[in-house]
């Protein structure tokens, strides 16, 4: 089964109801971001913006992105399970870790999942929406978010060699 397929099939089986761990990947993180994008039909928007003129950044950066709220929520396991695999999060919420857009290309592996920062922001927009405060507005001085919330959990790649020992001790938490 090719690359896609199988992002497909583990993406399709989230929407069914039952929870499948997602590499942090740009596949999965592109597949998420396009399938939360508001439409024009879309009847609750929930809005994400990273960068704001009051956080230090001009006219240019200050886009907001819309999202489907429904479509948000009922994919935010998915997009916490892959936030749980970024190194920040795994080093913990006191560590001097930085912050900066560039770190969050790290997972826990100490692997860059990509290299392309449009694949970054779009994982960095899906955490970024009142319904999902994941991180919040960058600052321009700072070049950093100065938080991912305390409630992501650290989570490990479903390719990793650990995962299965790991997924039998946390499942319940994440199918509950």
């Amino acid at each position: 089964m090719g690359l896609f397929a199988n992002a497909a099939k583990q993406v399709k089986a989230e929407t069914a109801g039952k929870f499948a761990p997602l590499e942090l990947d740009e596949i999965n993180v592109q597949a998420i971001f396009n399938r939360c994008l508001a439409k024009k039909d879309t009847m609750s928007i929930a809005r994400s913006q990273l960068f704001l003129i009051n956080m230090g950044y001009g006219g240019n950066e200050d886009v907001p992105i819309h999202f489907d709220k429904d479509l948000l929520l009922k994919n935010k396991r998915n997009i916490e399970y892959l936030y749980g695999q970024l190194y920040s999060v795994h080093a913990g919420t006191h560590s001097t870790v930085d912050q900066s857009i560039e770190s969050f290309s790290k997972t826990y592996l100490g692997n860059n999942w990509t290299r392309e920062q449009a694949h970054i922001l779009k994982l960095l927009y899906l955490g970024a929406t009142s319904e999902l405060p994941i991180n919040i507005p960058f600052s321009k001085e700072r070049n950093d978010t100065t938080r991912i919330s305390r409630h992501i959990t650290p989570t490990l790649s479903p390719k990793d060699p650990a995962f299965p020992a790991w997924w039998e001790a946390h499942r319940a938490e994440w199918e509950g």
